[in-house]
């Protein structure tokens, strides 16, 4: 039997990669006749460049950057191989200016900027990148993309001509932005954003009121970064007449989505679609007979643009099923139902029993390789005992 793991992270406990290393070992175990090829995978979120560099046999290079609160640290940016006509550089905003990166005593949501991101779009661009591959997603921000504009020269000013201050929360001060000191260069270098979601910038469906409180806002400053955000929107207006406030994505990554369209040579694609693109998800669907994938939680999301439901929907197309495995799984029967049109035929948790969230969270590798050894015996011992075609 052949077996395509696909898997994406499981947030704050393993990355994709090593996901699919575990599942490899479970299937191994379960049955060690099964041929499995690896194909972790990434929405736009943690494990996106790593994702897209796996994939295509491209580079990794570290750059010297600041997380989201502006500590040193070190991130990667990484350029496709496989011959790709134009030097690509992935970048994902979660490297340098992921929640992740910060612990829930160091967050601070109203200070939180991308600026770091910024850092390392630059280092890719000063290496010969002429396009730009963004994943959105996982981010300790929400100040609308302008610190990582501020990277490139942008300067975002007050009533009085002076610069606000990095973060979402000044934005309220903001009344219009200089460009004087931006490249034509810059602006025009193609940047595109992989996202799966289609939240707009602001109201109750947008950035802050849907995504800051993750990030540790309160209901106060959930209002105070909303109105930031929509007075970003309309300085962008002013700029250059674009209308960025009710566009899909635009609330993605704290609003950097509408930033970047504002401001930037910028279009938006759904992240697991260009991923499965770039990664010849076809192909590897068409050479397995089942795939499995799995997520950190397999909840009501799911089914909408996160990477189960995306692979799950390439291999249905071809008649392939799929099963999927998560650190927590929802039984609400709307959400199965809709799992089930996307192609997932079967859900696994792999939680051995009641646990504390840090011991299972230590132990997801493990989980991952038990449960994927007993999906394996089953598809085996299935497989051997379907009954024959009477004659």
């Amino acid at each position: 039997m052949r077996i395509l793991l696909a898997p994406d992270s499981f947030k704050e406990a393993a990355s994709a990669e090593a996901i699919a290393q575990a599942m490899a070992r479970g299937i191994k175990r379960g049955d060690p006749q099964a041929e499995c090829r690896l194909l972790p995978l990434s929405d736009g979120g943690e494990g996106f460049t790593h994702a897209l560099v796996h994939a295509t046999g491209g580079t990794l290079h570290d750059v010297e950057t600041v997380d989201a609160v502006g500590r040193p640290i070190i991130a990667q940016f990484g350029f496709l191989g496989n011959k790709h006509t134009s030097r690509t550089a992935v970048v994902e905003l979660a490297s340098a200016s992921g929640l992740e990166q910060v612990s829930p005593a160091d967050r601070d949501p109203m200070a939180a900027s991308t600026f770091g991101t910024g850092l390392l779009i630059r280092a890719a661009i000063d290496a010969g990148a002429d396009r730009i591959v963004l994943g959105l997603g996982g981010s300790a921000t929400t100040d609308g993309g302008t610190g990582l504009a501020h990277a490139f020269g942008f300067r975002f000013l007050d009533a009085h001509d002076s610069d606000i201050p990095l973060g979402g929360g000044a934005l309220v001060d903001l009344a219009r932005i200089d460009d004087s000191r931006v490249s034509d260069s810059i602006k025009n270098v193609p940047i595109v954003l992989a996202c799966d979601v289609t939240n707009p910038l602001t109201g109750p469906e947008g950035a802050a009121h849907v995504f800051a409180p993750q990030k540790g806002a309160t209901a106060t400053q959930v209002e105070l970064l909303d109105q930031g955000l929509a007075n970003l929107a309309r300085a962008i207006m002013q700029y250059n007449g674009r209308d960025i406030e009710h566009t899909p994505g635009a609330g993605a990554a704290g609003g950097t989505g509408g930033g970047m369209l504002g401001l930037f040579n910028a279009t938006v694609k759904p992240g697991i679609e260009l991923v499965l693109n770039l990664a010849h998800g076809r192909e590897a669907c068409a050479w397995a007979d089942v795939v499995i994938t799995g997520e950190g939680s397999i909840d009501s999301q799911t089914p909408y643009g996160k990477v189960p439901s995306g692979i799950a929907k390439l291999a249905q197309s071809q008649g392939k099923p799929t099963i999927a495995i998560g650190g927590t799984i929802t039984r609400d029967p709307h959400t199965v139902e809709a799992l089930n049109e996307t192609g997932i035929i079967a859900t696994f948790g792999i939680a051995p029993g009641p646990a504390d969230l840090t011991t299972l969270i230590a132990n997801t590798e493990r989980n991952v390789e038990i449960t994927c050894a007993a999906i394996a015996s089953t598809l085996r011992i299935t497989a051997a005992t379907s009954p024959c075609e009477s004659a």
